[in-house]
């Protein structure tokens, strides 16, 4: 997911921004920014900060009094796809253009479900329907842990509901601290703070 090359790219068209020109180049960075997010949205899908932005952009468009149609700047120019310094020259936290290299393909992508009393389809396309009270994961794997808790709809009923969900990336010292994300059924936000 490239989305934090979107918000770097916004970032750096904004931050010299004064004056009274300042409202139409605001637009424009914030149609840029929106472009490049849609060009994201594929493989971005399941990321927070993915989500983050897209409702960002909507509240600073709506703020700016912003058109969606007009300029946009430039896409900056893309970095030469070969390197020939080789891998250890690679961003170790650029994933899929680590995995390019490593592997001579883009990395496939994907998707699980959690829905209903829970019914379950899996990374793997298995799919469960279970009425089990308590917590499992959902996904394990260097990167990420997701964790599912599931409590009974009333109480005496077979019938269960999930009721939180615990997202924990993992600590990988060239990108990101440990971080733990929560959302119970009685809070449930629309999008998680960092």
């Amino acid at each position: 997911c490239k989305i934090l090359r979107c918000n770097s790219e916004y970032v750096a068209a904004t931050l010299h921004l004064r004056g009274p020109d300042r409202g139409a180049a605001s637009c424009t960075a914030l149609r840029s920014y929106s472009l490049c997010t849609r060009r994201t949205a594929r493989t971005c899908r399941g990321d927070l900060a993915f989500h983050s932005a897209v409702h960002g952009i909507e509240d600073l468009m709506i703020q700016n009094n912003c058109s969606r149609e007009g300029p946009t700047a430039p896409p900056r120019p893309r970095p030469p796809a070969h390197d020939p310094r080789g891998f250890e020259s690679l961003d170790a936290c650029d994933y899929e253009r680590s995995f390019l290299y490593k592997h001579g393909r883009p990395p496939g992508f994907q998707h699980c479900a959690a829905f209903g009393d829970p019914h379950i389809r899996t990374f793997h396309d298995d799919f469960h329907t279970c009425r089990v009270e308590g917590s499992w994961p959902l996904l394990d794997n260097d990167y990420l842990f997701v964790q599912a808790t599931s409590s009974p709809v009333a109480k005496g009923s077979n019938a269960t509901v999930t009721s939180k969900l615990t997202i924990i990336f993992k600590n990988m010292k060239e990108c990101i601290d440990q971080k733990v994300y929560q959302a119970e059924l009685d809070n449930l936000p629309a999008a998680f703070q960092d």
